[in-house]
């Protein structure tokens, strides 16, 4: 009867040893993390805000060149000094969008880049001095709405009014910029520069 009472004893102890061992840790399983999916389909907004550009820019070319035609450079700055925002405001509206266009060099200074289109232009300036091609982008501000930005890039025909001074710019259309607009920085161009860019804000959520 002892001999059986004590072996239960030491088969107790054992089995009580066996519970306390630490267990080694399961090595944990490697997952590869599933990508976000993208909370907008850029390649959409991309597309709409190139067709939105697009239009805008034929118009003010078309408006551009019948004016300088009939009545000459000069009357072409006073146009655009008029009616350049009322012209974006309504073709922003028809769009349901908010369109802007600034630069790091102000004609108007009105048109004064927030943080993000200075972000933007910072980087187009960068891309530009590596020599490399200057693309559209797509992006969500701080409000979740979506911005289509594009850049501007100076043609020929452009130097007439943002050129050099004296070479470019004749001096009765260099007179008719200062007196529109006082504080002009907006010479100095060559032909492919970035002139500006545009940010047109889609207002739907």
């Amino acid at each position: 009867m002892k001999k059986i009472l004590l072996l239960s004893i030491l088969l107790l102890g054992l089995a009580s040893c066996q519970n306390d061992t630490v267990k080694p840790k399961e090595a944990k399983k490697e997952t590869t993390p599933k990508p976000e999916k993208a909370s907008f389909d850029r390649k959409a907004y991309k597309m709409k805000g190139k067709k939105i550009a697009m239009g805008t820019f034929k118009v003010f070319k078309g408006k551009i060149e019948s004016i300088g035609k009939a009545k000459g450079l000069p009357e072409v700055v006073n146009f655009c000094n008029k009616n350049a925002v009322l012209l974006t405001d309504s073709i922003g509206k028809a769009n349901h969008v908010v369109m802007t266009r600034t630069s790091h060099k102000l004609r108007n200074s009105d048109n004064k880049p927030n943080a993000d289109q200075q972000a933007i232009i910072e980087n187009y300036l960068e891309t530009q001095e590596k020599h490399e091609e200057l693309t559209p982008m797509v992006m969500k501000d701080d409000e979740g709405y979506v911005h289509f930005y594009a850049p501007i890039k100076l043609k020929k025909k452009c130097l007439q009014c943002h050129g050099q001074p004296g070479k470019e710019i004749n001096d009765m259309v260099l007179k008719v910029i200062k007196d529109n607009y006082p504080g002009d920085k907006a010479t100095g161009f060559k032909e492919g520069e970035l002139r500006g860019i545009w940010d047109i804000k889609f207002l739907d959520k």
